[in-house]
């Protein structure tokens, strides 16, 4: 069954640095009408701001896919391999 779900019926934090919108249960975040969609588990929206950023944490079992809508996003892994990302890179 599909289901309209509209942006403002979405989990919401406000972490000052991080402004995150999520789609699914995520961190604080939870509602059993919106467990994921098959396999898939986030759908976050997060506006972070310029010069801040997360720490080093792991993903483990996942992969995650990060775009760009404005500005650049930088990234850098565990072995130290990193790059930035601007609109239009995935």
């Amino acid at each position: 069954m599909t289901e309209v779900r509209r942006s403002g019926e979405r989990g919401y934090a406000d972490h000052g640095w991080l402004r995150s919108f999520h789609s699914f249960p995520f961190a604080d975040y939870y509602d059993p009408r919106h467990m994921g969609y098959g396999p898939l588990r986030v759908i976050n929206e997060d506006r972070v701001q310029a010069g801040a950023g997360f720490g080093t944490h792991g993903h483990r079992d996942m992969e995650i896919i990060s775009y760009v809508l404005d500005g650049a996003l930088a990234h850098k892994d565990s072995m130290g391999n990193g790059s930035t990302i601007v609109p239009g890179d995935v």
